[in-house]
């Protein structure tokens, strides 16, 4: 069993985001939460949501829950509550990050785009084509950790790794 505190801790290292970006101007965060609504952030919440809630479940398991189930019912009813009450601030942190990375004319002009039918289907097919990037992303990343540990199996044992 682990601890859960230290487990929690990076975690909720790897999910922070810049509180805000440096050198955006009021004009540029204005049209980057404009961004923020127009895109659909809830698709894109939805998918952190699940990576951190599998990733909450493993934790929660390794923490002495009963069974996975019960990690699964201690997770959807007591933490993620927090997780979803504070998805308002995520998405201000992701408009601050654009806002940060595009000037107010950039914004603009994304914003114009996105409202034409083009990027509309482009906004539909977001949540499947990174859904799908995710998962291919994932399977090549196995197949170069599993050829690079085969290729480099006699030094990684001299390095004192079991192979």
């Amino acid at each position: 069993m682990r601890p859960l505190f230290p487990a929690l801790a990076l975690l909720s290292s790897l999910a922070t985001l810049a509180p805000c970006a440096a050198g955006a101007d009021d004009a540029a965060l204005h049209e980057a939460e404009t961004l923020a609504d127009i895109t659909a952030p809830e698709a894109t919440m939805s998918q952190i949501l699940g990576l951190m809630r599998e990733r909450l479940i493993t934790i929660i398991a390794a923490a002495g829950a009963p069974s996975t189930d019960e990690a699964r019912k201690i997770v959807d009813d007591v933490l993620m509550p927090d997780f979803h009450a504070a998805l308002p601030a995520l998405k201000q942190q992701i408009a601050a990050i654009w806002a940060g990375s595009l000037s107010a004319d950039d914004l603009r002009a994304t914003i114009a785009f996105y409202r034409t039918p083009a990027g509309r289907h482009l906004l539909a097919a977001t949540p499947r084509i990174t859904t799908k990037s995710f998962q291919v992303g994932a399977m090549w990343g196995q197949k170069i950790a599993r050829d690079a540990v085969k290729k480099h199996a006699d030094e990684l044992r001299k390095r004192g790794i079991r192979v």
